[in-house]
This record gives structure tokens, C-alpha cells and sequence, in this order.
């Protein structure tokens, strides 16, 4: 029996009016399809020579009373098939080798019909393997990441996570699954940062990506692609403080536009040292000027610093409004400043008001406690003397009347 007569056989079993008739006629036309291919095998194999013999394929159709013992994910296979199984015979064993879909089978015997049924018996018992773990995207991952940081970081810094991760991590990064990540690919995208001038983003993602890998090392159980990931060296901007003439400018400015908003921010920030995130933690009293530290973790109790205003801020306390200030934000501070230096930045104004204040010969410990630094590299025995020394407020208050100076 050809193919072709097979087909044409199939297509007039098609216009029968009865279902189980249809389907008994099927099965009869694959039987004897079945029967002719095995004679011209037998007839194929007594003519070669005895050692090829003992070998040979053929198929089994199955019926709907076995495809009903079959498991349901699987029993599609051999209908889509025509419910053929495929068989070899090796060394007068008839064998049938299933790998699919989860299921390793092998099942052989001297019969056709028991390996039939050991076959349906083995995917009816037999132990699937678990299909392919699926593995998060990148971006899927880091938001487990971010849920896990979130509770133990500033809200400022976890903004800041979330920032970078959606402005340069994800658009690049953030729809490969995580296992498919690899060195070479991570690599490439933090060199291409590089080769845009932008040194310090790639340094920043480069840390966002090794913490999040730490984590997916442990969780996934997956290799770890920031292995020897390299970046150039990076330079960081060095910051200055501002020339005496510079400083002059920036105080007659605020002087003739004492209700331009941020310019009291400014002040505040030239002449007490504070960082401009602290500001909005800003009160005061006739003496000393309070905020509360920036660099304080979360969980940790907060650390208060007070400044004493100092002979240069009581010059300034008629042009500014100290309470007004609190609310201003730190954009509109910069614009003040970048409007008379395009090129200076508000944390400038720290390094400013701390030189000044050396340059004027105030006790470098004294100086540390206002600008809340914990050490100096040039006051080497400067957490020992924090540790054990307590100055009195009159000291500190002696101490701040030495900043005064000619602009």
C-alpha cells in the first residue's frame, strides 16, 4: 500500500456518517499500512545477510482504549500523530524509546503487544522530569532586590536605586532573563557608558549590578556574570572652595535680591557648613543654628548638630530669612549659585565655610563637630580626642568668634 493510497483512503473515511465507524476504518487502514511495511521489511531482511537480521523499525497504532490510559498532558502527542508509535527491533526485541515532554521511557520485550503495553504502563508510572526552571527578567529580579532594600535605607537612597536602575540599567538591561546575563554582555553595556563620557553612571550601575547579583547568586543559584567586570579609572571632580572674590560676589548678590528664593539657602549653606539636604532639618535659637545629620543610617539614632552663628552669618542675618528657608529646594539654590558660577556646585559652599574656618584658626576638633565630619587625614589623633573630649559651650561659642574676615 503508497502513501498516496493511504491518503485517499483517509479522505473518503472522512464523509462516513458515524463517528466510531470513521474511526475503526482508521485504524484498520493504519493496520494494514502497518502490515505491508513489515512484510517488505521481512522480505528486505532474508535477503541480506544473517548478521542484519536481528534488526528493523516499525509502528504500532493505538486505539482509543489505550489512548485513555494515558496521562492527559501527553495523550495530544499521539493524537496529533495519528496515534503511531514508533518501534525498532534490536537483537529480537521488540523496542520503543520515548524522550519527550518531561518523559524518559525504554521499554523493550520479545512481544509486540506486551511492549505496547509496557510502554502505556511506563507513562502511566513513570518518573517526569521537571520542565526548564524559569528564570526572572533582570528588571523583575531587581524589584525583589528593591522590596529587600527598601525597609533599611533612606528613602533619598533608595530613590536613587530607583532612578539609575530606570534610566540606564533597565532600557539596556531589563527584559533579559537573569541567568542570561553573562560577563561579556554586562561588560559591553558598562564600556558603552564609558565610551559616552559618562564614568561615573558606569561606576554607579556597576554597583547596582554586583548587589543585585549577590542576591541572585544566593536566591537562583546562578553564576555570578560581575566576576572580573573592570572599568577604567575614573577621576572624580575634585571639589574647591571659593576664591575670597568669589565669596564676596555671592554675598552682595544676596545682598541686593534678599527675596529672590534660595538665596537665604545659599547664605545659610556658606556659613555654617551644613550639606543642603540637611537644611529642610533646619531651627535655631539666639546662639546656635540645629540640623540633624544627613549621613545618619536608617535604624540609627539620629545625630544632631549645632552650629553657633558665627561673626560672618550675624552680617548676613538682616539680608536672609532663615525660616523661609527650610522649604527651599536644592534647585533652586543651585540656580542662584550657577547663575554667577556656571561651573560651582552647592556642595562647594561646605568646603568653603570649613576652610574658612581653619584659615581662621579654629580648633580643627571644634571644626569637626560642626561640619560633622568623624575624621581628618590631617588630625590623625582626631577620634581618640572626639572620644574623649567634651567642649563646653563657651569654648565652641570662643572658638566660632574667630570666623570673622574682610571680604
Amino acid at each position: 500500500m503508497t502513501d498516496q493510497e493511504i491518503t485517499y483512503l483517509q479522505k473518503c473515511i472522512q464523509y462516513l456518517p458515524d463517528d466510531d465507524m470513521r474511526e475503526q476504518c482508521q485504524i484498520l487502514v493504519y493496520k494494514a499500512a502497518a502490515d505491508v511495511m513489515t512484510l517488505k521489511h521481512m522480505k528486505k531482511l532474508s535477503m541480506e545477510s544473517p548478521e542484519k537480521k536481528d534488526s528493523g523499525k516499525g509502528v504500532i497504532i493505538l486505539t482509543s482504549k489505550e489512548l485513555a490510559q494515558m496521562p492527559d498532558d501527553i495523550k495530544h502527542i499521539f493524537v496529533v500523530n495519528n496515534r503511531v508509535v514508533n518501534y525498532r527491533i534490536i537483537r529480537g526485541m521488540y523496542q520503543i524509546r520515548f524522550h519527550r515532554d518531561g518523559y524518559d521511557i525504554e521499554v523493550a520485550s520479545k512481544s509486540l503487544t506486551e511492549v505496547k503495553k509496557k510502554f502505556i504502563d511506563a507513562l502511566n508510572t513513570g518518573t517526569r522530569r521537571g520542565k526548564k526552571k524559569m528564570f526572572p527578567t533582570l528588571k523583575e529580579f531587581s524589584a525583589t532586590w528593591l522590596k529587600y532594600k527598601q525597609p533599611v535605607v533612606k528613602e533619598s537612597t533608595y530613590k536613587t536605586y530607583v532612578l539609575n536602575l530606570e534610566a540606564n540599567i533597565y532600557p539596556a538591561l531589563g527584559d533579559t532573563p537573569i541567568d542570561m546575563l553573562n560577563r561579556e554582555t554586562i561588560q559591553d553595556f558598562l564600556n558603552g557608558l564609558v565610551e559616552e563620557g559618562r564614568c561615573r553612571t558606569a561606576g554607579i550601575c556597576k554597583q547596582l549590578l554586583g548587589a543585585i547579583f549577590k542576591l541572585a547568586v544566593e536566591d537562583l543559584e546562578i553564576k555570578d556574570p560581575m566576576t572580573k567586570i573592570v572599568l577604567p579609572h575614573y577621576e572624580k571632580k575634585k571639589s574647591t572652595a571659593l576664591k575670597k572674590d568669589e565669596e564676596k560676589t555671592l554675598v552682595e548678590y544676596c545682598k541686593q535680591h534678599p527675596k529672590t528664593k534660595g538665596c537665604s539657602g545659599v547664605i545659610i549653606l556658606l556659613y555654617t557648613g551644613m550639606r543642603a539636604g540637611e537644611l529642610k532639618s533646619l531651627t535655631h535659637d539666639e546662639k546656635f543654628i540645629y540640623c540633624i545629620s544627613e549621613k545618619t543610617r536608617k535604624g540609627y539614632a539620629d545625630v544632631t548638630r549645632k552650629i553657633p552663628i558665627s561673626p560672618m552669618m550675624k552680617k548676613m542675618l538682616p539680608y536672609i530669612d532663615i525660616d523661609n528657608s527650610i522649604d527651599v529646594s536644592m534647585w533652586t539654590m543651585r540656580d542662584v549659585l550657577k547663575e554667577l558660577f556656571p561651573t560651582r556646585h552647592l556642595h562647594e559652599l561646605r568646603y568653603t565655610f570649613i576652610t574658612r574656618a581653619k584659615e581662621c584658626g579654629i580648633n580643627t576638633e571644634v571644626v569637626m563637630l560642626m561640619d560633622g565630619h568623624e575624621s581628618d587625614r590631617d588630625c590623625f589623633a582626631s577620634k581618640v580626642d572626639r572620644g574623649y573630649t567634651d567642649f563646653s559651650e563657651e569654648f565652641i561659642l570662643k572658638e566660632m568668634e574667630k570666623f570673622d574676615y574682610e571680604l
